[in-house]
Parts: structure tokens; sequence; C-alpha cells
């Protein structure tokens, strides 16, 4: 195959504009916000599971515990977490969200939507949530590559 044949595959140009998209209208609509991209899913999936842990977070993100050690400790620094240690057990620190951190949230999930408002269109519901599927299961299989 010489490099005239060679074409990138559209759906990855599709998923890159995706992210550009998401990364560029969470900058231009978080200014009063202390958080980088980077922190967004981090702080997010504190929100929906209050009381994980930072392996469970390293599992569900597949990045490293120093990724999310160093994550969670600029969350920290900003006032958005706290880390408690478990009281089932005392080498666990739990993680959980400060007032500061829940609002922070709540502004974060309002940008959310207002982009997947300005980015879908007139695609219906029902075509969104087999995409996430879709891409949920895309996910979990591209584990089974790294």
């Amino acid at each position: 195959m010489d490099k005239k044949d060679t074409k990138i595959p559209e759906h990855v140009n599709y998923l890159m504009n995706l992210l550009k998209s998401y990364e560029l209208y969470f900058r231009k609509n978080m200014d009063d916000l202390d958080i980088n991209i980077g922190e967004i899913p981090i702080l997010l999936e504190i929100y929906a599971n209050e009381g994980l842990n930072q392996i469970d977070l390293v599992r569900q993100f597949h990045v490293t515990e120093a990724n999310i050690s160093k994550t969670t400790k600029n969350l920290l620094v900003k006032g958005l977490i706290t880390k408690t240690i478990d009281v089932d057990n005392n080498t666990k620190k739990i993680l959980l969200l400060t007032e500061e951190g829940k609002e922070a949230c709540n502004i974060l999930l309002e940008i959310f939507e207002q982009w997947k408002d300005a980015i879908k269109g007139d695609l219906p519901n029902d075509e969104l949530i087999a995409f996430a599927d879709t891409l949920k299961k895309l996910s979990d299989n591209s584990v089974n590559c790294m």
C-alpha cells in the first residue's frame, strides 16, 4: 500500500473534532472556575460517586496513580475536594467534594448541557442514547488494546 492509498478513518477525525469542540467550549465558558480541562472528568466522577478513592479513579480512567495523585492534589489545594481516612480501612483515603466543589460541578454540568444542546442539532434523543451506548462499548473494548 503506498501513501496515496493510506487514509485516516473518518471516524477518527469525527472523534477528534468532538473532543476539540468539547475542550474549546469548556475553556471559553468556564472563565470563573479555577479548573483545568484534565481535572473536569476527575471532579465530575467524584461528584457522581462521592466516597471513592484514588485507586477507583485509576481504574475508571485508565491512567497512572501518579496522574490521579497529582490531579487530586491540585483539586485539594483549590479547595474543591477533601481527602478523609476511610473508617473501614485506614490505609484508604476517600474523596469528597467541598461545597465549592459541588458548586463547580453544577456549573460544569450546566456547561456540558449547553454544549450538548449546541452540537445535538436535530438528532433524536434515541440516536444520541444509542451513540453513547456505542461509545461506551468501544471505550470498554479499547481498554483491552492498552
